[in-house]
């Protein structure tokens, strides 16, 4: 293969766009920026509910029994630990489909992703998903009606609006299938599953995980993991787990013994592979994985599925370049194997770190010098700017607000912001919550009109106000009031009006 380099001054340049594609990155963010997986899994580590679900999966390994007669053998082996952070998975959470995606969701704008992220980006994206609704053997799993609606949705410019959430967002939206004390932990995505596989893994004791990698293309991504005692074995989604036996028997029994047929049916567009430093991605050949890195991989793919995968062989042909490591990334190899909440939150709320500061914004934490990357996403949710350009007044946006009865962040922690569609989704927010929901309300209510309004929303330690012109409404009280002289300690608002 032919190797160039990019030179360490070209490294890695957060944006403003970078930042707020961390809050809550849709399906044309994931394909476009393979690498917002990352803050994603780092996310992950700072939810109590992580290492709840950690110390859960713990639980049950010390009450298995050792792994042979041996007395020294005390500890489960290390595909015991990946096995339990599979089996937790398939156990406590609810993969949607298409489908259910769309209804609870919504759908996106493809003309507005052309203008956000580029018109050839989003073109080539949807070539790619109308190539797999039309050619790939996984289409067969999913009913015939669905597919059909999908493709009938890219004609008209939609499609369903898939997005990805730390762990806390996931776990809230189970409330959408019920509140039963048997209902799922939470509604996810293939995305969604590798995050917390990975992050799981993360928190597993020093010594057990040697790598996690993901394989992924538009619509699909799995973790590819190998032990430090050399297992190799696939997170392939909910309840489809693979080790190096259980692959070849599926190769032996239904492909007689083609790997690459094998493979295929399950990821013939794989495109991208993703590690602690980066992304190798196929089509270009960029790469922010080292050469050394990228041909320990390729190794144990090769491993794995018992040859050279066609995908990957291409790839390695072409000429790559090779970009520095993603900032990220040493903070990714320093908490592998950290063992406490604590550790990963001293490590992450270094929000001076620019890399760290992508984590803090998937996280929703409030504890951050600019508010305006939640603006802007907040700005793009679709279900609520679909309603505020229904709106024919403002006392309209009012109600809307007033009828959200819940009172109580989704994340049990009023310095995290939930987005305005999630509010309005689980019908609870705090009283910040539902003052990012109003603003961006009136703002599409104003735009709708072809006006255009500044809006300030104040923050102080007990109450949110919105305020424009002569308005000024107080979300708690739900009331008209003066805006707050003192006290202020954030603010939602454009660059130029901070």
């Amino acid at each position: 293969m032919r190797i160039r380099f990019k030179k360490s001054g070209q490294s890695e340049d957060l944006s403003i766009s970078d930042l707020n594609m961390s809050i809550a990155p849709n399906i044309f963010d994931a394909y476009l920026n393979p690498s917002l997986l990352l803050p994603l899994v780092l996310g992950n580590l700072l939810s109590p509910k992580l290492w709840a679900l950690n110390a859960k999966l713990t639980k049950r390994l010390k009450n298995t029994p050792p792994p042979s007669d041996d007395p020294a053998q005390t500890t489960a082996e290390p595909m015991a630990y990946i096995r339990a952070i599979q089996r937790e998975i398939d156990r406590n959470f609810t993969h949607l489909q298409q489908n259910q995606l769309m209804e609870i969701y919504g759908e996106l704008d493809l003309t507005e992703e052309k203008n956000r992220l580029g018109d050839e980006n989003i073109r080539c994206a949807m070539q790619a998903l109308k190539n797999f609704y039309l050619s790939s053997p996984l289409v067969a799993t999913i009913p015939e009606d669905v597919t059909k609606s999908i493709l009938a949705s890219l004609e008209q410019q939609k499609f369903p609006a898939f997005s990805y959430a730390n762990f806390d967002v996931i776990r809230a939206n189970r409330l959408m299938k019920g509140s039963r004390a048997s209902a799922s932990m939470g509604l996810t995505s293939c995305l969604d599953e590798v995050a917390i596989f990975a992050a799981l893994a993360m928190t597993l004791p020093p010594g057990i995980i040697g790598n996690v990698v993901v394989l992924s293309f538009v619509s699909h991504y799995t973790a590819f993991v190998w032990t430090q005692t050399g297992e190799i074995c696939w997170f392939y989604g909910k309840n489809q787990f693979f080790s190096q036996a259980q692959w070849k028997q599926l190769v032996d029994e239904e492909f007689n013994g083609d790997a690459q047929r094998a493979f295929d049916h399950r990821m013939m567009d794989v495109e991208c592979i993703t590690s602690v430093a980066g992304t190798f991605e196929f089509k270009t050949g960029h790469t922010s994985i080292t050469p050394d890195h990228i041909d320990a991989i390729v190794e144990k793919l090769d491993q794995f599925f018992c040859c050279r995968l066609s995908q990957v062989a291409a790839a390695l042909e072409k000429t790559q370049t090779v970009f520095p490591e993603l900032a990220i990334t040493p903070i990714l190899r320093e908490l592998l194997g950290t063992q406490s909440i604590d550790r990963a939150r001293s490590r992450l709320s270094r929000s001076e770190e620019r890399s760290c500061l992508q984590v803090m914004y998937s996280y929703r934490s409030l504890e951050l010098a600019s508010l305006y990357p939640y603006l802007q996403v907040a700005r793009r949710n679709s279900q609520c700017k679909k309603l505020g350009f229904a709106l024919n007044s403002i006392d309209e946006a009012l109600e809307l607000v007033r009828n959200i009865a819940g009172q109580h962040s989704i994340f049990e922690d009023r310095l995290r912001i939930a987005m305005p569609d999630e509010t309005l989704r689980l019908h609870t927010g705090s009283d910040i919550d539902k003052a990012l929901l109003l603003h961006v309300l009136i703002e599409h209510f104003h735009t709708a009109s072809d006006h255009t309004i500044n809006i300030d929303t104040l923050i102080t330690q007990d109450d949110s106000f919105v305020c424009f012109g002569d308005f000024c409404l107080s979300l708690m009280s739900m009331r008209f009031t003066q805006p707050p002289k003192h006290g202020v300690i954030m603010r939602f608002a454009d660059p130029d009006r901070t």
